[in-house]
């Protein structure tokens, strides 16, 4: 590694193994258990980061990172370890989110896609639909058969609760990744002219290229047109915002009530949609992408934001008591953990949370969050 006053994060995460290392071969402390080492990472992730470049701080990250690492051994090995800032009201602690959702036929009958197992599940208009894989359903539509005008259309829609997630391969062969709390409206059979789709909630798309062929996605607040890209939309009623961001190819953007108010995205580029107005910012589109790999991304974020990402994942409504810290985080962390592990990597930051509920029944459940 080059000390160049500049870092990476793997250039960090180095000088961490190594220091670890170094413990190890001269047991100068006695290295803790492994579930210690991942908590500890997930704590050191969500450090508060001032919004300063990475540039001429590399040896804070590293001091800082270090005497990090030895308080924590010290403090996790001490014989009276510091009571839980996390409280559990009847025992009951909160699973993560799964692949489950529901699908609605354009006959308005339902179908649970949550413990169905795989093979055919109907045909409409000539497609064949089927759950094709573990949070997965697909369409492939029957040779010869015949293009529809907008107003022979039969729509369909699959529906993730909070906690949910799904997988959707549209008839054209686009793939569509629903997050928790979401639902996408589609044809089972594009109109020869276009390809449209509504959606509510977030959703990765992956659309398949056909120039004749417009693809277009329709929320409550805008419209995106593409003809075959990668793009990612964030569009939750409750955030009164949307976000859309491109991670290839490109596509136009515009709010309903003003379609001339049109903007083009390239790649690594996001728009917001606040009202009528749209900005645009070039983002990570890693972090943007952190819940496609079961993983919470937070980048300078408030507690309260923070809370409303967690509600929709573990499904249960959050309330605050008092006023918050304006603090903000910074880091990733695992959704594949209980509710009562997410929170305590929080409870470093001054806050304590208690969980109640009856049993493992989550709609009497609740988050109630408070100052230390």
């Amino acid at each position: 590694m080059l000390w160049t006053k500049t870092a990476t994060i793997a250039e960090l995460e180095e000088v961490m193994e190594h220091y670890l290392q170094f413990e190890e071969e001269t047991g100068v402390f006695e290295l803790p258990s492994p579930d210690f080492i991942k908590a500890l990472e997930s704590r050191l992730d969500l450090l508060d980061q001032q919004p300063v470049a990475i540039k001429n701080r590399l040896w804070y990250a590293v001091a800082a990172a270090v005497a990090l690492i030895a308080f924590g051994i010290f403090f996790y090995t001490q014989p009276h370890p510091p009571k839980s800032s996390v409280s559990l009201v009847n025992g009951t602690d909160l699973l993560p989110g799964k692949h489950q959702a529901v699908l609605t036929l354009a006959n308005g009958s339902k179908i649970s896609l949550t413990d169905l197992g795989r093979g055919k599940l109907a045909t409409e208009a000539g497609v064949i639909l089927e759950k094709s894989g573990d949070g997965q359903i697909s369409y492939t539509t029957k040779e010869h058969t015949p293009s529809l005008k907008n107003e022979q259309l039969r729509y369909n829609t699959i529906s993730t609760p909070k906690g949910g997630l799904y997988q959707v391969i549209l008839p054209d062969g686009t793939k569509v990744w629903l997050n928790a709390a979401s639902s996408l409206k589609y044809p089972v059979q594009f109109a020869s002219q276009e390809r449209r789709v509504m959606l509510t909630g977030e959703a990765y798309f992956e659309v398949s290229k056909r120039k004749a062929q417009p693809f277009l996605v329709s929320t409550d607040q805008q419209e995106i047109k593409v003809l075959g890209t990668h793009f990612n939309v964030n569009s939750y009623q409750d955030d009164h915002q949307t976000l859309t961001t491109l991670l290839e190819g490109r596509v136009s953007v515009s709010p309903l009530t003003h379609p001339s108010t049109q903007k083009i995205l390239l790649p690594g580029q996001q728009s917001r949609l606040r009202g009528t107005e749209i900005t645009l910012a070039q983002v990570n589109t890693e972090a943007v992408m952190a819940w496609k790999r079961n993983l919470f991304s937070f980048n300078h974020a408030d507690l309260k934001m923070i809370m409303t990402e967690f509600s929709r994942w573990y499904d249960v409504p959050v309330v605050f008591e008092g006023t918050m810290s304006q603090q903000r985080f910074s880091g990733e962390v695992s959704k594949n953990i209980k509710a009562s592990e997410f929170l305590e990597i929080l409870s470093s930051f001054k806050v304590k949370f208690r969980i109640e509920g009856k049993g493992r029944d989550k709609q009497q459940s609740r988050i109630i969050v408070s100052i230390k």
